[in-house]
């Protein structure tokens, strides 16, 4: 499929991704129909098991580049999610080239890497074009979120097939030792973010961040970085009735 965020990498426009942690199929199809780019379900940090999250791939806009973060760089879980539909691949806690090389692997059929055969909702309806298909829309990212993962960053970079670097500024300051984490305003903390934007650009991948504050995902988005994601939709209903709930109770005087 020609998914339009294709043409918008190609041409250096910066994109929206979003990640889903609510295991409901109306959530993401809901959501899914908004403006953005990219869906992203996060199977590492929220209680999404996988039967939620093929119930939730079914239900989503397939005009949305269909994304997962796996829980670990486990090459079964990758198969899985590539089998059920997954186009791109964030996995957590890249560190060096070998561990980039094995998450590369487990995502190509042979002779580029080891994954099993098996697309059973991946090639539905039933294609000739599978395997070509899947060559042309699969993404893979690898996540510098550690001291040794920046460290390491440009023989990461350099491993072949991979799509992109996804800058993960919380666990990165707090490998680092910062007390505030993913403090984009920190100049320190900004050398680091630059040092995996560079990375990412040399190489010629894409380049991924996450930030949650809107001021923040604009200005990475300015500085180069090709997506950007500002949100995810448990954190922002938690705000909206968190919000709401604060002018109710000031209304009504009975703060």
């Amino acid at each position: 499929m020609n998914y339009s965020i294709f043409q918008k990498w190609a041409t250096g426009k910066t994109t929206i991704n979003i990640f889903l942690k609510i295991p409901n199929a109306w959530t993401a199809e809901m959501i899914s129909h908004l403006d953005f780019d990219a869906i992203t379900i996060d199977l590492q940090h929220g209680p999404l098991d996988f039967p939620e999250m093929v119930s939730m791939l079914q239900a989503m806009n397939k005009e949305k580049f269909p994304m997962a973060r796996l829980a670990w760089n486990d090459p079964a879980e990758a198969m899985h999610t590539l089998d059920a539909g997954v186009k791109g691949i964030i996995c957590p806690m890249i560190n060096n080239r070998a561990e980039a090389e094995a998450f590369v692997s487990a995502c190509f059929y042979p002779p580029i890497g080891n994954r099993s055969y098996g697309p059973w909702r991946a090639n539905v309806p039933p294609r000739a074009t599978y395997m070509k298909d899947y060559h042309e829309d699969v993404r893979l990212f690898a996540q510098i979120e550690s001291k040794e993962g920046l460290k390491n960053v440009e023989e990461i970079a350099a491993t072949p097939r991979l799509s992109g670097l996804y800058l993960g500024p919380y666990d990165l300051s707090i490998d680092l030792g910062y007390e505030k984490m993913a403090d984009f305003s920190d100049p320190t903390f900004m050398k680091h973010v630059k040092t995996v934007l560079d990375a990412a650009k040399k190489h010629k991948l894409i380049s991924c961040v996450q930030a949650y504050n809107e001021d923040d995902a604009a200005m990475l988005g300015k500085m180069g970085f090709s997506m950007v994601t500002p949100v995810d939709e448990s954190a922002v209903m938690m705000q909206a009735v968190r919000e709401k709930l604060a002018r109710v109770i000031t209304k009504l005087g009975t703060a």
